[in-house]
């Protein structure tokens, strides 16, 4: 069946999404005075780092050099530095021959490219700053370049540092733990290599990067007070014109709680106070242009308001998401202006390496190196950890801290509106359907009546229900099923899936695909975190308010579900107590300890997760609360 109401978990992110933008641009016109800035600002930094959990404590860095290229102007080094304990970061760090005192210096993150640091465009912007008398450190974002964290799984992921970033997400994210914040935290340890080198002067410090390296380059503007000048490149957008335009983006690129806070995408710029900032953009990115013009307008309101007018500069470029000669150049002249350097005529001829010769591993792969550990691995040991702390708890106490996670709101027999049966032939199911608005307004599940007639209405009174949640469509898991005459049977598609999978996106019909690591099911999980709203608490919400409609007409309801439809029923059955009959589970996982575990968590959906739950439960735990009967097929 065609999902009919595909369009309304779109339309229900975007209206919230809408609604604090409008806001949020009702408090930026609102700002009058010096004062209103500063506390906008004080304000905002708050915010925005409240988004970051990093380590309480700095570890060693324990840096060392392991090889060093000449070159005529400038020399390379091959560094390796542990941002955290057996966990190394590969980078190379270019110096300027011609120095008399210290240099000012450029942290480089690089974008979303398998080469990583080695990309040729990721080279030549680190070299041509160095030439003009930068001291450079560029470095491999985790899953890139030196930092592949899958080499182990089928080829086809492995170099997709897109799929790697939130494989790895989903897993952090179970442990109370943001991928953003670990990428962000690489960064911020690299900066303290960087100011540690006696060649830098660390009053003159900039930050720079394009797409997943202007990302990063937004974060570590809001959360390091040692950077003086930032240049983020094709990110800067807004929010708003990401979920307008259907564009699901990387799990670090989606900071927890953001939108809740009524945060947008420049206000982690605005956090840094009035330091100067380039925003770099190209005209046919897919970052709308559109947002970068607001993010400019509000910026250089609020440097101008603060006292610094002029601070904030911009470039946009005629081509399509990259880090163009133009925009590599625009970026030169913004850093030699704000360092009192003088600035080169242009980039020229760049002598760019392969990977293996400013490797700074042995074998091209921090893999390689004796002691060293995955992200994985340690996310492996802290799900350890916490689990062995979890605390017996009741069902009922269960169900408070589940109703607390979830953030379900009000749970109540929704309205409904009724849909015309779908019959088939064939010796199938007559489907009596009721699209329920669990959402004001909004069609956000569908409950089907599975018949043998041609039947509207939901019928006044049945003795004994089964509501089945299914893996991805209760039409097609159901059609075979025969009603029991004791027994009505109903399917409920919740959220997400079946009548209400999304039919929006830019994704091709044979291209879309729920478990896919990079569209709508992730799309939607990723905005429901920064709303501290979990998705799967919609699903779960879905689940109750469908129970409360189904105890009006029924004596005994009966909870039965499928593969990942397992996760959201139990979450409602736990909740529900004995308000259902019984609770049947059938190929559901085994547990979010196991998720964390597995090397590759492809088939594990994000709508599925449920933020910093390990360490307080688990679904076994919860399976034996609710005396589920599981069931497993091999």
């Amino acid at each position: 069946m065609i999902p009919l109401y595909g369009n309304s978990v779109q339309e229900f992110y975007l209206e919230k999404v809408r609604n604090v933008h409008a806001e949020r641009a009702q408090r930026i016109a609102a700002l009058k005075s010096r004062a209103d800035a500063e506390a906008y600002v004080a304000e905002v930094r708050k915010k925005a780092r409240s988004c970051f959990h990093f380590p309480a404590k700095k570890s060693p860095l324990n840096a060392v050099v392991t090889g060093t290229l000449d070159f005529p102007q400038y020399t390379l080094e091959k560094v390796i530095y542990y941002s955290r304990p057996s966990y190394p970061v590969t980078g190379n760090l270019y110096l300027p021959k011609k120095r008399k005192d210290k240099v000012p210096a450029v942290l480089f993150l690089c974008g979303h490219s398998n080469e990583g640091k080695s990309n040729p465009d990721y080279q030549r912007a680190p070299i041509a700053l160095a030439k003009a008398g930068f001291a450079v450190l560029a470095i491999d974002p985790v899953g890139q370049g030196e930092r592949q964290q899958m080499l182990d799984t089928p080829i086809g992921e492995v170099w997709n540092p897109c799929a790697q970033h939130n494989m790895l997400s989903k897993q952090a994210i179970l442990l109370g733990e943001w991928f953003g914040a670990w990428r962000t935290y690489d960064a911020v340890r690299g900066l303290d290599y960087l100011l540690a080198r006696p060649e830098v002067d660390a009053t003159r410090v900039g930050v720079h990067g394009t797409s997943g390296g202007g990302t990063l380059t937004t974060w570590v503007t809001a959360v390091d007070d040692r950077i003086t000048m930032s240049a983020p490149s094709c990110y800067i957008t807004t929010w708003l014109r990401n979920v307008e335009n259907e564009l699901p983006i990387d799990a670090e690129q989606m900071p927890p709680t953001a939108l809740a806070q009524g945060l947008e995408m420049v206000d982690f710029l605005i956090a840094a106070g009035p330091k100067p900032i380039l925003l770099l953009g190209e005209k046919n990115d897919f970052f709308d242009p559109r947002g970068l013009d607001e993010a400019e307008a509000e910026l250089v309101k609020i440097h101008r308001l603060l006292g610094v007018p002029g601070t904030v500069e911009r470039y946009m470029g005629k081509g399509d998401h990259s880090l163009s000669q133009f925009l590599r150049e625009a970026g030169a002249r913004f850093f030699c202006k704000y360092a009192g350097v003088k600035p080169p005529k242009g980039e020229g001829d760049i002598q760019v390496m392969p990977h293996d010769e400013i490797a700074a591993t042995p074998k091209g792969q921090v893999k390689f190196l004796p002691g060293q550990k995955f992200m994985h691995d340690l996310l492996v040991e802290e799900a350890h950890r916490q689990v062995a702390l979890q605390k017996p708890l009741t069902r009922e106490a269960a169900a408070r801290e589940l109703s607390r996670c979830l953030k379900l709101g009000k749970v109540e027999a929704p309205y409904f509106r009724i849909g015309r049966p779908s019959g088939e032939y064939g010796g199938c199911l007559w489907q009596s359907r009721f699209a329920l608005e669990t959402e004001p307004g909004r069609v956000m599940a569908v409950l089907k009546l599975f018949t043998l007639h041609d039947w509207y209405h939901i019928p006044e009174l049945s003795p004994d229900v089964t509501l089945y949640i299914p893996h991805l469509d209760s039409s097609q898991e159901l059609r075979w099923r025969r009603p029991n005459a004791k027994r009505a049977l109903y399917g409920l598609d919740v959220r997400g899936v079946g009548e209400v999978t999304p039919t929006n996106g830019d994704w091709p019909v044979e291209m879309r695909n729920f478990f896919d690591e990079y569209q709508f099911d992730y799309h939607y999980a990723g905005l429901g975190m920064m709303f501290d709203e979990p998705y799967l608490g919609g699903k779960v919400k879905d689940i109750l308010c469908a129970l409360a409609l189904l105890e009006k007409v029924a004596k005994r309801i009966h909870l039965e579900a499928k593969g990942q439809g397992c996760v959201p029923a139990l979450l409602a059955a736990t909740i529900a107590g004995t308000r259902f009959a019984s609770v049947t589970l059938e190929d559901g996982p085994d547990s979010w300890l196991e998720m964390v575990e597995d090397g590759y968590p492809y088939r594990r959906p994000l709508s599925y997760t449920l933020p910093d739950i390990l360490r307080k439960m688990d679904l076994p735990m919860l399976r034996k609360l609710v005396k589920a009967q599981v069931i497993h097929h091999k």
